[in-house]
């Protein structure tokens, strides 16, 4: 490729990136004029938002995996091949359905009632990315989507802006520990014997989250905080996409995020009494109990911390797998290789290790969930009392989280982890 050329399609390449973003500016200025389409970006937003999920979670949502499904009752069925990728792909053409709808209430309501039995079926499945955005689409359906019906259009945005106003607001109380202090640096590429510098780093970063949900729900801060949640996503994003590359399922929920916050709060008039109680559809106390009160009982440790807006918070139960080595020759060998060799001769399964590799998602942080990843180890080891499950609590408010040693046949107590 000549010089000349390689200067044409470089400046072709500049000329399309600056179209696309005058048309993203376009679209923001369109919003800003006529509120009535924020309903529709919006939902255009979590549909994006579901698929880009799935697709990078596909694991997740189908039988045909070593991960167990952990259902949320004991004796549910299992959905066996090909009934799974049908329920997948289901998912997904109602989510088309749901897009393309003028109004797409019933297939709003299909797509909750796949993805609930789905759930029930694997408690791996309640990713914060998957509740928030759940909630979002239930909350637009309580609008008749006629265009006269303006009253409805914005209670149901409000309901919207109150599931995604809490959500920052636990999101950056539940960083407030000591844990998530400690390991914040690293989203600064700072090394390991150079942390304490910057310990204040992830102090500093929880508050201003939490100060951006309350932002979000004043009028007077309201832009303000709007500008700093775009920036803290994007923060995010170079971290764990360029930095880390780690986690790509949370990449789309970061984005998805900015959308919300841009189609949601950015040049809107509503109050703090219009989000929090004063709306007409009574789903909006069913969203202010789950999303503004349940979390709460998180701090105690009776409420889940998925549930509670704690993801990367640094302070969710976690769980390891120590088995000998006949243990580790009986598992598959696709579980194999998530076992590591620590000092001692000790071999470790990393259950966080195993369903990112797996699933592409981290697993669903509960004591009963990491049971029941150990009793399937169990189940390959034939019950060998070789299999150790070492289960660390959270810490609360009640006291330091507790190490929970479990086997095949019982309790253990052991010195040292």
């Amino acid at each position: 490729m000549t010089t000349a050329n390689a200067s044409l399609h470089e400046n072709s390449w500049k000329l399309k990136w600056r179209l696309q973003f005058h048309r993203f500016c376009g679209a923001i200025r369109d919003v800003s004029v006529d509120p009535s389409k924020r309903i529709v970006y919006t939902k255009t937003a979590i549909v994006l938002g579901f698929a880009a999920g799935f697709l990078l979670s596909s694991r997740l949502w189908i039988s045909s995996r070593f991960y167990p499904l952990i259902p949320i009752l004991h004796g549910l069925p299992r959905i066996s091949f090909p009934l799974d990728y049908i329920c997948l792909a289901g998912l997904f053409l109602l989510l088309a359905l749901v897009e393309v709808a003028s109004k797409p209430r019933i297939y709003i309501f299909s797509f909750a009632g796949l993805l609930l039995f789905l759930a029930l079926l694997d408690q791996n499945r309640w990713q914060p990315w998957v509740y928030l955005y759940l909630f979002m689409l239930l909350a637009l359906a309580c609008f008749s989507w006629r265009p006269d019906d303006i009253r409805d259009r914005e209670n149901a945005l409000n309901i919207c802006r109150l599931i995604v106003g809490t959500t920052y607001i636990y999101s950056g109380l539940q960083k407030l520990n000591p844990r998530f202090a400690l390991g914040a640096p690293l989203l600064l590429g700072a090394t390991p014997h150079r942390l304490q510098i910057f310990h204040a780093f992830g102090w500093f970063v929880a508050c201003i989250e939490a100060s951006i949900g309350i932002g979000l729900l004043t009028r007077k801060y309201r832009n303000v905080a709007v500008v700093g949640g775009i920036l803290m996503h994007l923060f995010i994003l170079y971290s764990c996409a360029i930095v880390y590359q780690w986690n790509s399922v949370v990449w789309p929920w970061n984005i998805a995020m900015i959308a919300f916050l841009l189609l949601l709060f950015w040049k809107t008039d509503f109050t703090f009494r219009e989000v929090v109680w004063r709306n007409p559809i009574r789903f909006q106390k069913i969203v202010l109990v789950l999303f503004g009160v349940l979390p709460f009982l998180s701090f105690f440790g009776w409420w889940d911390s998925y549930l509670s807006a704690s993801l990367y918070s640094g302070n969710v139960p976690m769980a390891n797998v120590l088995l000998s080595t006949t243990v580790k020759s009986e598992l598959p060998k696709r579980v194999q290789k998530y076992v590591t060799t620590q000092p001692g001769a000790k071999n470790v399964l990393r259950i966080q290790d195993w369903s990112i590799g797996e699933l592409n998602v981290p697993p669903y942080p509960a004591a009963r969930v990491y049971r029941a990843v150990g009793a399937e180890i169990c189940r390959y080891s034939h019950n060998s009392p070789d299999v150790l499950l070492l289960i660390e609590e959270k810490d609360t408010l009640l006291g330091r989280g507790l190490l929970s040693p479990d086997t095949c046949f019982g309790s253990l107590v052991v010195d040292k982890w």
